[in-house]
């Protein structure tokens, strides 16, 4: 049996908070693509390679594990604030979603090229926006409705689906492409989770503290299978993976608390420009298909088209819950 709640008229954002959403998007993009860099470097992927490549599940737990000891001075100024939550179901829901994401995608830039992976993540949102829609009783009008078609043209058009589907076995993709797209489906879960929370009033430093802090118990357990202690010459990358990651979440969580999830979803595909800049920089990686380039520009148009014009404040929508 359903039945309604009504979300009062002080949860939906104003356009200038959908412009901040949108910008925080951005900083947590730039942040993600530093992050898939070093991914890329510790698992052997660049022209000097590493001398001891380090596992997936290696590299995701002492991530999240430095990425906590950056939280430390959050969890000293707001203890109080911090271990203060009434919804602690949903938040570790959010955490295991989200390291099955992570997981997927680390393998996934281990077996695909890093421009490759980002662009079949870009199938994401169509599974966000569903979910927006059916559980958050999001709004969503004509313009919004318009960017994010133009969006998922761009996406399809780098995607190159039918070079997908006739792909011989000689291309040793196999299977790998499905990785990025299960990461896709959790991301987008994990995200809506995060909306949640902060409807409930969840502020963004206690959103990443939680999600930082009990991502290192549920990583820890594949660690464990495969462990292999880190060197001197990993630390000081997966240091950095921690810092960016903390800040990541912070954006990503400050983004999706301020401004609605269909309006924040196109700013991500800022995330292929920044990945292709780092892959560009650090490993000479260039692409130089047509396909590629071009369904960023329609991309990029699409976000031009969702902050050009204001959208009419809409009336609070029926949120459903299961009695």
């Amino acid at each position: 049996m359903l039945h309604t709640t009504v979300l009062p008229s002080s949860t939906i954002p104003t356009w200038n908070q959908q412009l901040q959403g949108g910008l925080w998007k951005i900083a947590s993009c730039a942040c993600f693509a530093g992050i898939n860099g070093i991914i890329r470097y510790l698992q052997g992927g660049s022209p000097s390679p590493i001398d001891i490549t380090l596992p997936v599940c290696m590299i995701m737990f002492f991530q999240n594990l430095f990425a906590t000891g950056f939280m430390v001075p959050v969890l000293l100024n707001h203890w109080k604030d911090l271990r203060r939550t009434q919804y602690p179901g949903l938040h570790l829901t959010r955490v295991v979603i989200a390291v099955t994401g992570i997981s997927l995608w680390y393998l996934g830039l281990y077996y695909l090229p890093l421009a490759k992976a980002v662009a079949l993540m870009f199938t994401g949102p169509i599974f966000t926006i569903i979910g927006a829609q059916i559980w958050l009783g999001e709004h969503i009008d004509r313009n919004r409705f318009m960017a994010i078609s133009i969006s998922f043209v761009g996406a399809f058009v780098i995607l190159r689906p039918d070079e997908m589907l006739f792909a011989t076995s000689n291309s040793g993709l196999g299977l790998a492409p499905l990785l990025p797209l299960m990461a896709a489906i959790a991301f987008a879960a994990s995200k809506l989770c995060t909306r949640r929370l902060g409807r409930y009033g969840e502020s963004p430093g206690s959103l990443t503290f939680y999600l930082l802090v009990l991502m290192v118990p549920v990583s820890l357990v594949p660690a464990l299978i495969y462990w292999q202690t880190p060197s001197l010459q990993h630390l000081p990358w997966l240091i950095l993976m921690g810092a960016l990651a903390t800040g990541a979440h912070y954006c990503l969580s400050k983004s999706l608390s301020i401004g609605e999830v269909s309006f924040v979803m196109p700013f991500g595909f800022s995330k292929l420009l920044l990945s292709a800049l780092v892959g560009y920089i650090a490993f000479g990686e260039f692409s130089s298909s047509w396909s590629m380039w071009f369904g960023a520009c329609i991309i990029f148009s699409s976000v031009l088209l969702l902050t050009r014009q204001p959208h009419s404040r809409p009336q609070p929508q029926p949120l459903l819950k299961k009695a």
